[in-house]
């Protein structure tokens, strides 16, 4: 693709986002701008070809959707923690590498016909801290659906099973509703992967969640993203 075609393809993606997503794209545009960007849309762009013709419009809007959203809310993260200016370039440049890293794999057609079918369940009492991050996922065609307490997610994989769940670790009057939750479900005999999502994640935080048998435990937005993608899609690279 020449600098002239992809400067052609970024003003059309850009016209299309400033109509749906704008706000989400702008923080991840001020956040992360640079040559990574551009690296970001060739690599899109260039897995999703692989789809055929009548799919690279589809795929291409989801997928950039996706990374905005990845990126909205790396951005949200960073500037709600207390951090100094030293390494903030080098911090940007890792992030979107790996916003192009996690893309890139959902830009393979299996993979993005399979998130299709998947339902993930995501438990906190404070959801709309997470709006960016479920945004993400739901372009890409995952069905996030939502709890705010231990009860009532339980009751919801009763009626309707899900492929994944995603929690956060305190819930009052719970400090580790997290834990509590996961070893409810194991007690059950449900074993989809459960993944630990919090603003703070300590040394006995991770090594209780291998314990329990979760999948993973992270802060990271973009982390969380592969975690889920990884367990809905059986692992594949």
């Amino acid at each position: 693709m020449n600098s002239d075609k992809i400067a052609e393809f970024f003003n059309g993606i850009i016209s299309l986002i400033e109509a749906i997503i704008w706000p989400a794209f702008a923080v991840f545009f001020v956040v992360y701008f640079g040559d990574s960007l551009k690296k970001l849309i060739n690599t899109i762009s260039e897995f999703s070809l692989k789809a055929g013709p009548s799919g690279v419009e589809a795929n291409v809007t989801r997928q950039l959707e996706s990374a905005a959203m990845l990126g909205a809310a790396s951005g949200q993260k960073k500037f709600s923690q207390e951090s100094s200016d030293s390494g903030e370039n080098a911090d940007a440049n890792h992030e979107s590498r790996k916003i192009i890293h996690a893309i890139a794999r959902v830009s393979d057609p299996k993979i993005s016909e399979e998130l299709l079918t998947k339902k993930v369940l995501w438990v906190d009492d404070c959801l709309e801290e997470n709006a960016y991050e479920q945004k993400a996922l739901e372009v890409l065609g995952v069905q996030c659906s939502l709890s705010r307490n231990t009860e009532e997610a339980i009751a919801k994989i009763k009626a309707s099973p899900y492929h994944a769940v995603i929690s956060d670790i305190k819930r009052p009057p719970d400090d580790l509703a997290g834990y509590t939750l996961l070893e409810e479900l194991r007690r059950l005999g449900y074993y989809m992967p459960y993944i630990l999502y919090a603003g703070t994640i300590l040394p006995e935080h991770q090594s209780e969640a291998r314990r329990l048998g979760a999948k993973g435990c992270t802060t990271q937005p973009t982390e969380l993203f592969e975690m889920v993608i990884s367990a809905l899609t059986g692992d594949r690279n």
